[in-house]
């Protein structure tokens, strides 16, 4: 074994370049419907990208194991709903994936992960009136939140990738991914994923200025007349789909309600949580709260990730989520590579408010983008490796190599 691993590394180092477009390739594959496909060639990326330096760091062979493992409730999503332990194992070993990478090959991820917006849009494009089906289904066979978290975070990579790129033909192509990834999220007609890559994006640029007295008060009352004019959009009026707007965000209110109360009855229950799957819909499913019986389209989670952790695992579970949070915020905001400057502040900040109003369960990609994005923190300057010693043609958007 230890003889063959040079050779190993060797290969996978020529390899790397393209591994990140397995995620393209994936989301055609989950919007086509081909989800045993997609699935599976997500669970071999997490295994080739684990493999990488397994020859200096032996602890990735535990990691490996893991996947192996849970191979069956990661590809064919047999895991407890709404929700289980193999939600947060695949978000951990993307981001174990990810680790310590410089920023040449950051660079290349984030145009792999921007990449996403072509196959994404055309498919929904195809798809015409039946983007959106009953009960809020997209045309994939997720709920259409799911695809607009995805599109949501796509926007995030297009946006840092417009803004890393010099050559002006490249930031056209950038330009052009996040045109695409936004237009994806306006026609999943989901709320966050319009609202919060936005408030994402300008809060990037935002700090970046050397704020003065009357610019503070200018912005400040321009972001009030924003809001006023989006809320007055989504829940001013009479129109049916306000109505329901208002009627949906009541019943996730009373969701979350519920969650905190049943997982605050008992001391164990407070401290260890309800544990993962179905135990906690016996109390507050939807066929539970008399709120939601009438409701078509169930809520079968809490709907808001902290207390979703909270639920299932308590009190220790929620303060270790909320220092990873926190640790997560001043890596991003307190150093200083070009990766980190332009993709993990809007990064962060985007998962922290869609984690408010969503969670990432039921759909693989968004838990493996969301697990490998977050280790660009890890980011290093160090000089390239054996993997950016080849120099392939970039995919779209992407700025070649920079020495």
């Amino acid at each position: 074994m230890k003889a063959l691993q040079p050779l190993l590394q060797e290969k996978l180092a020529m390899l790397d370049p393209w591994l990140d477009s397995t995620f393209p390739v994936a989301t055609a594959l989950i919007c086509s419907k081909q989800h045993l496909a997609g699935y599976s060639l997500l669970a071999v990326y997490l295994l080739v990208r684990l493999l990488q330096r397994s020859d200096a760091e032996p602890w990735r062979w535990i990691l490996i194991s893991l996947l192996v493992v849970n191979s069956g409730l990661i590809i064919e999503d047999r895991d407890l709903k709404p929700g289980g332990a193999s939600d947060y194992l695949v978000v951990a070993l993307s981001f174990s994936a990810g680790l310590q990478r410089n920023s040449k090959q950051w660079q290349r991820s984030i145009a792999w992960i921007a990449s996403c917006a072509i196959p994404l849009l055309a498919f929904s494009l195809a798809a015409g009136d039946q983007l959106i089906l009953l009960n809020t289904v997209s045309f994939t066979g997720f709920n259409i939140n799911r695809i607009g978290f995805l599109a949501g975070l796509i926007t995030i990579a297009a946006y840092a990738l417009s803004q890393r790129t010099k050559d002006l033909h490249q930031r056209v192509g950038a330009c052009f991914l996040l045109a695409a990834a936004a237009i994806e999220a306006i026609l999943t007609q989901s709320r966050a994923a319009i609202a919060v890559p936005v408030i994402a994006i300008a809060a990037d640029q935002l700090s970046k200025i050397r704020w003065r007295p009357k610019q503070a008060i200018i912005t400040c009352i321009a972001a009030c007349v924003l809001c006023g004019g989006a809320f007055q959009l989504w829940y001013g009026g009479t129109n049916p789909a306000n109505q329901g707007n208002r009627i949906a965000d009541s019943n996730r209110v009373t969701t979350i309600v519920c969650w905190i109360q049943n997982t605050s009855k008992t001391r164990e229950s407070l401290i260890f949580g309800n544990g993962y799957g179905k135990s906690i819909q016996k109390k507050c499913g939807p066929d539970r709260l008399q709120a939601l019986t009438a409701r078509e389209k169930p809520l079968a989670h809490a709907h808001n990730l902290y207390v979703q952790v909270f639920g299932e695992t308590g009190l220790l579970g929620l303060i270790l989520f909320a220092a990873l949070t926190i640790q997560a915020l001043r890596q991003a905001w307190g150093t200083s590579t070009n990766v980190e400057q332009h993709f993990t502040k809007p990064l962060t900040i985007y998962l922290v408010l869609m984690a408010m109003g969503a969670t990432w369960h039921s759909l693989l990609l968004n838990q493996v983008l969301v697990g490998y994005s977050l280790a660009a923190l890890t980011a290093t300057d160090r000089d390239p490796s054996a993997a950016d010693a080849a120099t392939p043609a970039t995919p779209p958007g992407a700025s070649a190599p920079q020495g």
